[in-house]
């Protein structure tokens, strides 16, 4: 069993949050597959498999097993329950009466005092990983996992990648502050472009999760000059609770539709809040609803001033910022179909839930939503108003569910793909991953020159 680290930044930093976001959802499945493979270990003649660091401003930084043992199981506890808590099964319900018109909707704000403390641990994590670079002792063999984006963009803290017998193994997923940089803050080009250099210059292996993703590393590699590692793409897996949600709470008898995402413009909500102020004003109370499921981002006045002003809206559009995934998949699994209207995205996880769960979904025609759903959903010109217009009115006036779905992903084959790549020398992890065309596809270092 080859000896890994995995840097668990990502975890450290959102360990306090009450629902996760798609990339916290690979922290934790690889954080928890890895230390599950540690322990596999204790009893072999490799009783160290894998050890868990933070990345520092100077470097990394060891995360003591106890430590990492206790963080992976409270984050587990919190994200990865398929069982509806108390608190959300009590807004579920709330929404569900606000889209009959039985209550009136006021969406929850965030907390200031979790955001404070927030600060008060990364500020402290930060200065013992300024403190303490010089006691990581890892196997010069060991090879570094790495499936978030955070923290690469410190590209001098990777260094010690550099030492004789290190292997980095990076997931991508995306390229959008590179490839559509209107769509992020004005400061996400310059240190999206440095992520990349750290993964492109350390990575014998780079994972992606979409064909669309593996494309765009590939293009960005040749166009800035850079070495191009192998690239295999191995999808996320669909989380169990979407794959069986049951319908255990009595639903609305008002058509609903879903969105999910972080409100901000590359998302297109505005699209949506334009159709339903339409939708308001030619059928009144009886016009279907729409759930905003997402938390509020950046550049996105427009969308704000949609939400918070417009006198269509309230009643119509509820805005729901946290709602975990057992809640989530009771949800989806009862709407008339979800909503994806976005102009970029890496993957499209919220469509391949939802057809996890047969529930329709209308989608943006971009090729990462082709590639996610295939023939099973409606695919738009996100621009194209009417067109959406019509597809939403088909079916709030002929609610169906779809009798199955396409390919499901789960998170075993992934990492059964996964070990296979590990466990095969680097050199020759090319074809490893050639050998899994049903699950995913490899790049060679020279198929797209």
């Amino acid at each position: 069993m080859n000896a890994i680290v995995m840097d668990i930044s990502r975890l450290v930093e959102r360990e306090h949050y009450s629902t996760p976001t798609g990339i916290d959802r690979y922290a934790l499945h690889y954080a928890t597959w890895l230390n599950e493979r540690r322990k596999r270990g204790n009893g072999s003649q490799l009783p160290q498999s894998s050890w868990f660091i933070e990345t520092g401003y100077r470097g990394a930084v060891p995360v003591g097993t106890s430590r990492a043992d206790r963080l992976i199981s409270a984050v587990n506890r919190r994200w990865a329950t398929t069982e509806l808590s108390p608190s959300q099964a009590a807004l579920l319900e709330q929404i569900f009466a606000a889209i009959d018109g039985k209550a009136v909707w006021h969406a929850a704000k965030e907390e200031t005092a979790s955001r404070i403390s927030l600060k008060r641990l990364r500020r402290s994590a930060r200065l013992i990983a300024g403190g303490l670079f010089d006691r990581l002792s890892v196997p010069s063999n060991a090879s570094l996992i790495h499936v978030s984006h955070s923290r690469l963009d410190r590209t001098s803290a990777f260094s010690w990648l550099r030492e004789r017998g290190r292997k980095g193994i990076f997931y991508v997923h995306d390229l959008i502050p590179l490839s559509h940089p209107e769509y992020v803050r004005p400061h996400e080009p310059r240190r999206h472009r440095s992520r990349m250099e750290t993964v492109l210059n350390h990575a014998a292996l780079i994972l992606c999760n979409s064909q669309v993703t593996a494309r765009d590393l590939h293009t960005f590699a040749q166009e800035e000059n850079l070495r191009q590692p192998s690239i295999a793409v191995l999808p996320p897996g669909v989380e169990e609770c979407f794959l069986d949600a049951p319908q255990d709470l009595p639903g609305p008898e008002t058509p609903y539709f879903v969105v999910v995402g972080t409100i901000e413009p590359r998302k297109n909500h505005l699209l949506l809040l334009h159709l339903w102020q339409y939708l308001a004003e030619r059928d009144g109370s009886r016009a279907p609803r729409l759930v905003i499921v997402g938390k509020r981002g950046w550049e996105n006045s427009q969308i704000l001033a949609m939400l918070e002003r417009c006198r269509a809206l309230p009643g119509l559009v509820i805005e729901v910022p946290g709602l975990g995934d057992a809640a989530l998949a009771r949800l989806l699994g009862g709407a008339a179909a979800l909503l994806s209207p976005s102009f970029v995205e890496g993957y499209g996880m919220p469509v391949t839930e939802a057809l996890a769960l047969n529930t329709p979904v209308i989608a943006s025609n971009i090729p990462s939503h082709r590639e996610a759903a295939g023939n099973g959903a409606i695919l738009l010109d996100p621009l194209d108003g009417r067109s959406w217009r019509e597809a939403i009115d088909a079916v709030a006036a002929s609610p169906r569910r779809l009798s199955a779905a396409g390919v499901i992903h789960r998170w075993e084959a992934h990492f059964n793909d996964l070990e296979a790549l590990i466990e095969n020398d680097v050199a020759a992890r090319r074809y490893a991953a050639q050998r899994m065309p049903q699950r995913g596809f490899a790049i060679p270092n020279n198929a797209m020159s």
